[in-house]
């Protein structure tokens, strides 16, 4: 049987028309329950969804990508459809070709549609050719950026999303960095009320900023730390890794035993692209096929000949870097990282594994250089 979907409709001021949306939503094969977010409204949003069946959950603050973060966390099931609030344009038999695309490794479906009134400006001239640049992996989607689509959200850290208008973008990067593939399926055509050029300003801000927000991530950079001791790791690279945990990534910690390992275990439990194997299973241990390149981290000892080994296995696939973890006393490296939000991941282990309070705004790694492919 398949799995359940929940759907999720954000809504700010839909008096009008959400009760249709929902009816229709839940008659729907496949869909278990409808949820929706009520967005700061100042009507009876809320009190029409909830008499047509829905789920409602209140979101006060302004915002897609806030509303849809709530519906997400509220949904019960891990396939979740997204879709707007103005279902009366569109076929919505139609939406039932998102469902039928689901397959193993597929984490992600968008709805592309067709509006012969509108000719894409957003898609055609900002988010198709920067995702050509930066994600080339997405580029044979027409419209990367539809606000409909069905997604598995146990893939991606959905607490972590933006909170703008660029939260269906954020969705499908962290899908496609997790290493499922992203589908496209037609839902058909319709047409929207016409659109002035200002609606397209606000939007292409919004775009443009989480764009250059995510190219110094890295998100298809990954990254694989190894230690012989959990703690050397908390001490010395946490950071970095929390950091690229809770923007997408995929970090894999190997390691011996030792004190810090449920610290770290639970550190990075909120982040499914987070990976903790043993140093013995670390070469069963592959980088997705999205993968652009690799770091490989590697502390010191039989931990550092362990990353040695891991970088040059997979160096004839992906560019690959090495870099060593400081030692005891080290103060000094070659290449500092800027570890932002993972400070505060950091914090909260160290003050667990020793009381540790302060953490400095960088860390700090020795570069053992690329490896030859």
């Amino acid at each position: 049987m398949p799995d359940p979907i929940s759907v999720i409709v954000p809504a700010r001021n839909e008096a009008q028309t959400i009760a249709r949306v929902v009816r229709v939503l839940r008659d729907m094969a496949g869909i278990a329950e409808v949820v929706v977010i009520d967005n700061a409204s100042t009507d009876a949003t809320a009190a029409e969804a909830a008499g047509a069946g829905a789920q409602v959950v209140t979101e006060t603050r302004p915002g897609m990508g806030h509303a849809v973060r709530t519906g997400i966390g509220a949904a019960r099931h891990d396939w979740v459809m997204k879709v707007d609030a103005d279902l009366d344009k569109f076929d919505t038999a139609l939406f039932s070709n998102m469902i039928r695309a689901r397959a193993p490794g597929v984490g992600l479906i968008k709805g592309a549609w067709n509006d012969p009134k509108d000719n894409m400006p957003m898609t055609r001239l900002l988010v198709r050719p920067a995702l050509a640049q930066i994600f080339p992996g997405l580029g044979h989607l027409r419209a990367p950026n539809t606000g409909i689509y069905l997604f598995d959200k146990s893939r991606i850290a959905h607490g972590e999303l933006v909170g703008d208008y660029a939260v269906d973008l954020d969705v499908m990067l962290r899908v496609h960095a997790s290493g499922a593939e992203v589908a496209e399926v037609d839902i058909g055509r319709i047409v929207h009320d016409a659109r002035d050029v200002s609606h397209y300003n606000g939007m292409a801000e919004q775009i443009m900023a989480f764009f250059l927000s995510r190219q110094p991530l890295d998100l298809l950079g990954e990254v694989v730390v190894v230690a012989e001791r959990p703690e050397t790791v908390l001490r010395t690279a946490l950071g970095h890794a929390a950091r690229k945990l809770m923007a997408g990534a995929r970090v894999t910690f190997a390691l011996g035993e030792g004190p810090g390992l449920d610290i770290l275990s639970e550190a990075v439990a909120p982040y499914p692209t987070a990976r903790i194997v043993t140093l013995d299973d670390l070469p069963g241990v592959a980088p997705s096929a999205h993968a652009a390149r690799l770091t490989v981290i590697g502390g010191e000892g039989a931990a550092l000949t362990v990353a040695r080994s891991c970088a040059a296995r997979h160096a004839t696939a992906l560019p690959v870097a090495l870099w060593r973890m400081p030692g005891e006393g080290e103060r000094l490296g070659d290449i500092s990282v800027d570890i932002a939000e993972g400070a505060e991941i950091k914090r909260a282990a160290l003050e667990r594994l020793d009381g540790s309070a302060q953490v400095a705004p960088r860390e700090v790694f020795r570069v053992e250089g690329d490896v030859a492919q």
